[in-house]
């Protein structure tokens, strides 16, 4: 790891919402003022921000007119490319159901970012709010009603691959691409989907049949098929992973076809241990899990978390030590990594849940328990995996004075990599605004999208947690990472292969065999 220098300023030196001027050696984006609030750990690693809370982006107006403004507390983060030079980038604000403005869709409290970024420049030349027209469902009616609603505290998000909700092979399903992400708010939060593009764009559902508890995330699987898989995670101390499992449509609403709206609960049983503790420990090999159906038939949209909680219990549901974001790995699409978030000085433990066939995810599969907590991270909390396979883990040790850092974790050869921690001169010792409570989050792989041969880019944010009040509620700031991944030979002969990714390998002196990779390579010879 590169050393740090932590510089010492005074408070004079740093305004209201962070900024500290003359900041040199880091990136600032064309449409902020602020040098990143993350730094490297290693010299393949840097940065480039993007908006700081209460950043304007000139033309961009709120519903009442007024300039849209970055709201602090940014968290999950969705993206993709316009195809006309420009990227699609959605945010995620986790307020509380009170806190902020009035939004689009007609309340205050948490709401989505939908900002359009120059993919040459890095500039955000427009901003407003996703979210326009919220329909809400009546458990009494079995119907959805549009209407207003507070939000609170919208945490992880997952915008997935068209094939997550739609099945090419039966044309079932939508193509409309649907935000998914949920309130972390307690046992009755709610998961919820956004319409960002087609006929319905600008609607956001409630999807009760994902049943209600403290949502961290709802994470599609891309290659179910004709049948849709979500995994839900539950942010509590003793908190559950449910399984929705539904079935894509020809026709009705977008989450209609999508699948969201006709299928089965499931909660996940691991017979080896019902509860996640400190001690617990997994074979490498790993244990079995099993879904136990929740609800009437599967069909929870009529039950309050409180009810599904007592189900749980009462099942046998295994419980985990604060179960927060997860993902589905790209080149395995059978597997569904998670992350335990636990307390500061207890293990945060990096999971799997490896599915038998996740066509058929009744059939249960094996849960492998793949970082203990013993080997250096604290708090994980949100998190990504590449192309590749890697996963890129984000840290929220809360208000202490651990600096929060983001890892790599190979799961070919075990290794965990610090990539990037806080910067030391904001929240080490802090000066005024900044204060030793901050986190990384929301990070996204976006290399197909912000990448190049040779180098990863990933979307992330930190939520600075300082009070600014009013709309902006509190600090934080939307970045790209960026990891050179070039592959390079020595002085003799080498036999240099590439990754899944896009690689830049450059064979250097000698007589080189050099084989590209599934991605778009560039290959340079010596």
């Amino acid at each position: 790891m590169v050393p740090f220098v932590t510089e010492l300023l005074p408070s004079a030196a740093i305004d209201r919402f962070g900024n500290i001027p003359g900041r040199q050696g880091m990136a600032t984006g064309p449409s902020t003022t602020q040098t990143p609030y993350l730094v490297p750990s290693t010299g393949t690693v840097s940065f480039t921000s993007l908006l700081s809370a209460g950043d304007t982006v000139p033309g961009s107006l709120k519903a009442d007119g007024t300039p849209w403004r970055f709201v602090g507390v940014p968290d999950g983060i969705g993206a993709f490319d316009n195809g006309d030079g420009t990227a699609t980038v959605l945010v995620n604000h986790e307020i509380g159901a009170t806190s902020g403005v009035v939004r689009a869709h007609g309340s205050a409290g948490a709401f989505v970012d939908r900002l359009i970024i120059d993919k040459a420049t890095l500039k955000v030349v427009s901003a407003s709010d996703l979210g326009t027209s919220y329909y809400g469902y009546n458990t009494a009616t079995g119907t959805y009603q549009p209407g207003t609603t507070a939000l609170a505290r919208l945490c992880s998000a997952d915008l997935p691959a068209v094939s997550a909700f739609y099945d090419a092979a039966t044309g079932l399903g939508t193509k409309s691409r649907i935000f998914m992400n949920g309130e972390e708010n307690g046992t009755e939060g709610r998961a919820l989907a956004w319409i960002v593009n087609g006929p319905e764009a600008g609607r956001f559902y409630e999807l009760p049949r994902l049943g209600k508890f403290s949502m961290e995330n709802s994470l599609a699987n891309p290659a179910s098929g004709a049948k849709t898989v979500t995994i839900g995670t539950d942010d509590s101390a003793t908190g559950q992973l449910y399984v929705y499992v539904g079935t894509k449509q020809a026709t009705g609403s977008e989450i209609d076809k999508a699948g969201l709206t006709n299928g089965k609960l499931y909660g996940i049983k691991v017979p080896a241990f019902v509860a996640e503790t400190n001690a617990t420990s997994v074979d490498p090999v790993g244990t079995a899990f099993t879904l136990q159906e929740m609800g009437p038939s599967g069909d929870v949209s009529r039950m309050t978390g409180v009810q599904l909680q007592s189900e749980s219990d009462a099942e046998g549901v295994t419980t985990f030590l604060r179960p927060e974001d997860g993902a589905w790995d790209p080149s395995n699409p059978n597997r569904f990594y998670f992350v335990t978030t636990n307390a500061i000085t207890s293990p945060s433990r990096l999971w799997a849940l490896d599915f038998t066939d996740v066509t058929r995810p009744e059939l249960g599969g094996t849960v492998k328990e793949l970082l203990r907590g013993t080997e250096g991270q604290v708090m994980l909390d949100n998190m990504t995996v590449t192309a590749d396979g890697k996963v890129i883990l984000q840290e929220d040790p809360g208000n202490s004075p651990r600096l929060s850092k983001v890892f790599q974790y190979d799961p070919a050869t075990g290794a965990l990599t610090e990539l990037a921690q806080h910067d030391p001169a904001r929240f080490s010792a802090p000066t005024a605004p900044f204060t030793q409570d901050e986190e990384s989050s929301g990070v996204l792989d976006v290399s197909t999208i912000f990448g190049a041969p040779g180098r990863q880019a990933f979307l992330l944010d930190t939520q600075a947690h300082y009070a600014l009040g009013g709309e902006i509620v509190e600090g934080g700031q939307l970045m790209l990472m960026f990891q050179d991944r070039s592959i390079r030979g020595t002085g003799g002969n080498d036999t240099l292969s590439g990754s899944a990714i896009d690689d830049l390998i450059s064979g250097g002196a000698g007589d080189d065999i050099v084989f590209n990779s599934p991605g778009n390579d560039i290959l340079l010879g010596g």
